[in-house]
């Protein structure tokens, strides 16, 4: 080893702490960087084990947070506990915790397994033959295991990630910290990693933190999704109940591709009315929102009836009568009596775009455009008049505060 290597040696070194994760308990935890306030009360709890997604747009606070699990930051107010132990004061090195980096942070003059086996005997203290035994066992199960001998110069991006990842998880760590850590790889790539990395975390045991801001990898990965928004925790919940029932306007706005339509108008007598469009809604409701899959696309020419099953242009499968996001009967653009229970808007196809096996196409309306899911065989094509609708069911109310509103019975 080079006198480098040696001086990255910690003097004090965490004892092993096998392949058990710990629980994580965050309480009231906030970051400030002088005026800027980086995280502000934020509480969550993760359970031993799991891997929980850290999601929001640049600038959330998702690496702050990851920082200070890693002890590379410290908190300004709140408390940061792993298995109830409160880790202010204790070194990164003494925490038991594997970070994998954005960037890989490969020593560029060792192999694969020197790399692995590295962290394994100066960071684990494991005698050489053990350490190589489990690097090289770390490399196979990431499919790596023919670039043993290759130094990272000699790699690809993804296999050079693969090689940074793998030396984290072969340390078998209580807690695994991922910063962004498929960023930098092509589409095709992240799929096929983000796999691989569920799956050793499943089977070490260990509890991780994923940070993302992409909201498909965050739904993939985490057992739960954390969505933060400048600095602060929106929602925690399950991919489901993150997506089915969004905590906060800006949840339902940023998760989905594409997200919730959200459409803002103005209460009176218990109908929220907006450009085009008039709904009963809950006391408080400023805006309704719909997924694109949970409205019904039909032709302007059936608009004197339009019937909540007429599909004649397509449809997405809507969330059913189950997803609990909402209430209320539909209105006509009139802002008259509740008539057939369904929101409707009348606009024009102005893009249709394929994504795979489905189609989705935006329609300008008089409150803007809105995005629905429609099947690819659709005639709902760019100039086509049509008219949305959607059932009571689908629709979500928010209030002036953004907050999800309860749903009516």
């Amino acid at each position: 080893m080079t006198g480098t290597d040696v001086a990255a040696r910690p003097d004090d070194l965490a004892t092993p702490g096998g392949t058990a994760g710990v629980p994580i308990e965050m309480v009231g935890l906030g970051r400030d960087f002088g005026s800027v306030q980086a995280l502000a009360d934020v509480n969550m709890s993760v359970r031993p084990g799991e891997i929980v997604a850290l999601l929001g747009p640049s600038g959330s606070g998702k690496s702050t947070l990851l920082r200070i699990c890693a002890g590379l930051e410290s908190a300004s107010s709140g408390r940061l506990l792993f298995a109830g132990v409160d880790q202010a004061g204790i070194a990164p090195h003494q925490r038991d915790v594997s970070l994998v980096f954005q960037h890989y942070a490969l020593y560029p003059h060792l192999s694969a397994l020197d790399n692995l086996t590295l962290a394994l005997r100066y960071g684990r203290r494991q005698p050489k033959k053990a350490a190589v035994a489990r690097a090289r066992e770390t490399l196979d199960m990431l499919g790596i295991g023919a670039l043993a001998d290759r130094r990272p110069a000699q790699m690809s991006g993804g296999q050079r990630q693969r090689v940074a990842i793998g030396r984290a998880l072969a340390r078998q760590s209580r807690v695994v910290l991922l910063d962004e850590p498929m960023s930098g790889l092509d589409a095709k790539l992240r799929v096929e990693l983000r796999v691989e990395i569920v799956a050793l975390l499943r089977r070490l045991g260990s509890t991780a933190l994923f940070v993302t801001h992409d909201q498909a990898e965050a739904m993939a990965v985490g057992d739960r999704v954390a969505v933060l928004n400048a600095g602060r925790l929106e929602q925690l919940g399950t991919p489901d109940e993150v997506y089915d029932r969004p905590a906060t306007r800006f949840v339902a706005t940023f998760v989905g591709s594409p997200p919730m339509n959200v459409l803002d108008g103005t209460l009176s007598g218990g109908v929220l009315s907006g450009p085009g469009f008039a709904v009963a809604a809950p006391a408080g409701a400023t805006s309704v929102g719909v997924r694109p899959e949970g409205l019904i696309v039909s032709s302007r020419a059936s608009a004197s009836a339009v019937p909540a099953g007429d599909t004649d242009l397509g449809s997405g499968p809507g969330l059913g009568s189950g997803s609990g996001l909402g209430g209320g009967a539909a209105l006509g653009g009139d802002g008259t009596a509740p008539a057939d229970g369904i929101l409707r808007l009348d606009g024009t196809v102005v893009v249709s775009e394929r994504l795979g096996a489905e189609r989705v196409i935006y329609v300008q309306t008089p409150s803007g455009p809105v995005a629905v899911r429609v099947p690819t065989d659709s005639p709902a094509q760019p100039g086509r008049s049509v008219i949305l609708t959607a059932s009571a069911a689908t629709c979500a109310f928010f209030g002036p505060d953004g907050v999800l509103l309860p749903a009516q019975h």
